[in-house]
């Protein structure tokens, strides 16, 4: 007797159903993807008994008798005619198993008519017999999925619990309708309404429609195009406060099909890797548009991987324009600020508290002068001139918002800023950090380094690293070299001999040790951000230690002007703002 078989249809077809009918959700996206193929501007979705009863209905061209017949036989396809067809896809369907993938694991009803048909055609699928008949029906296709895999009770008990399994229905659902903002979607879920999009064709509006973005996120808009490789670009990135924790957060686009872009993921953690907090992710959607016979979208059932032909120039593309928008965004504003008395300072510092000691670069930058200080209200307002003298290098663009108060000082250590809104509060730390870390990049990035920007030691500071250590040091020299690093090595151990102007009078050793070992237990990528951030944290001035008002208002004034100056270089929140009405809140709950 033969030892191999061929397998029975039904077997086969089962087999099939298992890599592209994974879940309810794995229904649905094939049943949507067939109805936006069919040019549909209008598709309802309907989920019912624990998500095992799904209808998909459309306005969509419709099916004749015999090509309704078809769609149910395995790989009967409307688009594919060649091999070649398969590198210049122009549709999100192609491989002919859908259907009759979905009929071999449940009940199925399709209801279809043209616009040329007087009456429509109803095929019924059960237990692999398949039936056709006239019927009344809509122009388009509705198709009625009822008892999922009633007859693969192995399947059936992996499934999760309803509402888990509506969240990724959703997820599927909300993707499609973002990929295609031309179309409107209805979702249903027992009955109700969970979310319904206009099919206005404008992205940023249906990102709000299908809940995606809430609408209370402060929203970057990215338009590029590289011509000369066919690349186009347009995304909408959340500001680096609205981080979320995993990557469901980030949806990627390529050539109108939603797939898992490691591209775009790859660029996203670049640009905001010194903008929110590390094993967190941006709230993003990025629609990529290359040519079709530049990737390959065949190479898994669900069609959610894609290889690319020119995966190193599509990155590049990427990364630079997120890159670009986040660093060239508007400042944050201070929600618009009005003239008030100004404020001085008295003197609160208690004789047994101690003072601490600014770094020696902060002191240089900002002529450190007085103790510790509150504010009073006085007469005269330092003008936008007066504050702008405390850094007549700089171009006079560089400027507060005219009609604003600060409202005080707390702790040597939050600086309050009255506004229109409410109130604003800025850590002192971390805003100084956001300066630093900017300033130690742009002078890496100048061409015409200069040596004022460097400490040149005298001696040069013997390291003690360990054995993993030195061996780290050794493989990223050029990194540290960017941002001003100078070593020297002898019997196979490194001395400092020169390093940023920040880390004056630190204990260069021990700053630099602790640095490496750093550098060697962080996921990132890129050593030289981590370098800087680490320098910069080093560097800014402490919690605690006292600025006088001018020491303020330039710190302040150095903070607002920074490219992107809503997080440190960690992810953490520089400033925290209240509105009049969260505030009135606060002290009346309802």
């Amino acid at each position: 007797m033969p030892k191999v078989l061929v397998l029975p249809d039904h077997i086969a077809s089962q087999i099939a159903a298992g890599e592209v009918v994974e879940r309810p959700a794995s229904v649905v996206k094939e049943l949507v993807e067939n109805s936006i193929d069919s040019g549909a501007t209008a598709i309802v979705v309907a989920v019912e008994r624990g998500c095992r009863d799904i209808r998909v209905s459309d306005n969509g061209c419709g099916m004749e008798a015999d090509d309704a017949l078809l769609a149910f036989q395995r790989h009967a396809t409307s688009k594919l005619r060649s091999t070649d067809d398969l590198y210049r896809l122009n549709t999100l369907g192609f491989r002919g198993e859908a259907l009759p993938s979905i009929s071999s694991v449940a009940k199925v009803s399709c209801y279809t008519r043209t616009a040329d048909s007087v009456a429509g055609t109803l095929i019924e699928c059960d237990s692999g017999v398949i039936k056709a008949s006239e019927t009344g029906c809509a122009v388009g296709t509705s198709i009625e999925v009822a008892d999922l895999f009633f007859n693969v009770p192995a399947r059936l008990s992996f499934l999760k619990k309803p509402a888990t399994e509506f969240g990724h229905i959703q997820e599927v659902v909300q993707s499609l309708a973002i990929t295609y903002p031309g179309v409107s979607f209805r979702l249903e879920y027992g009955g109700e309404q969970r979310f319904n999009t206009s099919g206005s064709g404008e992205l940023t509006q249906t990102l709000l429609e299908s809940g995606f973005f809430t609408g209370k996120e402060t929203l970057i808009e990215v338009r590029a195009e590289d011509p000369e490789n066919g690349f186009s670009l347009e995304a909408r990135l959340a500001s680096p406060n609205d981080f979320r924790g995993d990557r469901r957060s980030i949806l990627s686009v390529v050539n109108q099909r939603p797939v898992r872009c490691a591209l775009a993921y790859k660029a996203l953690d670049y640009a905001f890797t010194d903008l929110i907090p590390r094993g967190r992710f941006p709230l993003a959607v990025t629609v990529l548009s290359l040519q079709p016979n530049e990737l390959d979208v065949n190479i898994h059932p669900t069609k959610k991987e894609i290889k690319y032909s020119k995966g190193n120039q599509i990155f590049a593309f990427l990364q630079h324009n997120f890159v670009r928008a986040l660093r060239n965004r508007p400042s944050i504003p201070l929600h618009g600020l009005y003239d008030t008395p100004a404020l001085t300072m008295i003197d609160v510092a208690r004789v047994s508290e101690p003072v601490m000691q600014a770094p020696a670069a902060f002191q240089r930058e900002y002529e450190w002068t007085e103790p510790a200080r509150l504010f009073e209200k006085q007469d005269a307002t330092p003008s936008i001139t007066q504050v702008q003298q405390l850094a007549p290098d700089e171009p006079a663009i560089r400027q507060l918002p005219i009609d604003w108060r600060v409202a005080g000082y707390l702790q040597n250590t939050y600086i309050l800023v009255e506004t229109t809104a409410g109130l604003t509060i800025v850590e002192q730390h971390i805003a100084h950090e956001r300066v630093l870390y900017e300033k130690i990049l742009s002078k890496a990035n100048d061409p015409d380094f200069q040596s004022d920007h460097l400490q040149r030691l005298i001696i040069s500071c013997p390291l003690s690293l360990t054995a993993d250590q030195t061996a780290y040091l050794s493989d990223h020299l050029s990194d540290f070299a960017e941002l001003g690093f100078e070593f020297e090595t002898k019997d196979g151990k490194f001395s400092c001999c020169q390093l940023p102007v920040e880390l004056a009078n630190q204990d260069y050793p021990q700053v630099i040790q602790e640095l490496v070992q750093s550098l060697m237990e962080s996921t990132a990528s890129t050593a030289r951000f981590e370098i800087a951030k680490s320098v910069a944290c080093q560097s800014a001035i402490k919690n605690g230690m006292p600025l006088s008002q001018a020491q303020i208002m330039q710190l302040l004034l150095d903070w607002y002007n920074c490219p992107r100056n809503e997080t440190c270089p960690h992810g953490r929140p520089i400033q925290l703002s209240f509105s009049m009405r969260q505030l009135f809140q606060m002290f009346h709950p309802q």
